[in-house]
């Protein structure tokens, strides 16, 4: 689902985490242009904002086909796997500093697949 539309933009506000809250007026919506505005409420998505030009079909192809898996997760994968790897540390019993057992994990990773390598 997208949202397609001529719209203004109406102005920001500076957030305390450092994004920016944008707020944008349209012409008049019907009731399911409304709706569908409404289904798209807190999902992640692309904004592309352009001044008085048209946008052309090659834009609005090239706007659709942003792959977005990077955006799905709001944390990158090495969060995600330090994350992982805390929780595995707490589940073991938290001995010693995470830090060096983070160290230790991403080593031993690291390792496996250096030796996957050919040696070129």
């Amino acid at each position: 689902m997208r949202i397609l539309t001529v719209g203004q933009l109406d102005g920001y506000q500076r957030r305390k985490d450092r994004s920016i809250s944008l707020r944008f007026i349209t012409q008049e919506k019907t009731s399911s242009e409304v709706m569908e505005i409404d289904q798209l409420l807190d999902t992640y998505g692309i904004i592309y904002f352009r001044g008085e030009e048209n946008l052309n079909q090659e834009e609005i192809a090239e706007l659709d086909a942003i792959e977005m898996d990077l955006y799905d997760q709001p944390k990158s994968q090495s969060q995600r796997l330090r994350n992982v790897f805390y929780k595995l540390w707490k589940q073991e019993g938290g001995k010693g500093e995470f830090k060096e057992y983070y160290k230790a994990q991403t080593e031993r990773i690291i390792e496996h697949f250096k030796s996957k390598l050919n040696d070129e």
